[in-house]
């Protein structure tokens, strides 16, 4: 290793991911007209779609001075300190930068259920 850093090796990558998909679905035929030459069929498909079914939190990204997903490090590093004391209110500036840290994007999503029907003509 060079001089200066520090970890392991590859101990930069991102944990192991797991998500479960699911769809299921039925096609049903349909038939409207009473002659047979005048008869059109139309398809109904009747689907459920479950997609991260185990709901798993994972890691798409994270900071590189801390490697949490939801926290980059400035609240906590003693240079900034004066800086976030010096705020107009320093409890709503450490609030409101926690909320803008916590980037939704730096996990997955979350469990989504979608029930549909599609027509085809």
């Amino acid at each position: 290793m060079a001089a200066g850093q520090n970890g392991t090796i590859n101990g930069s990558r991102l944990p192991w991911s797991y998500r479960l998909d699911l769809q299921l679905d039925r096609t049903f035929n349909l038939e409207f007209g009473k002659d047979d030459a005048k008869k059109k069929t139309t398809f109904l498909n009747v689907y459920i779609r479950v997609t991260n079914m185990l709901n798993q939190s994972n890691l798409l990204s994270v900071y590189r001075a801390t490697g949490n997903w939801n926290d980059d490090g400035y609240l906590a590093a003693a240079a900034n300190q004066t800086s976030i004391q010096n705020q107009l209110d320093e409890q709503s500036f450490r609030d409101y930068y926690t909320m803008k840290i916590q980037n939704a994007f730096n996990i997955s999503s979350p469990r989504t259920i979608r029930l549909g029907i599609k027509f085809d003509f």
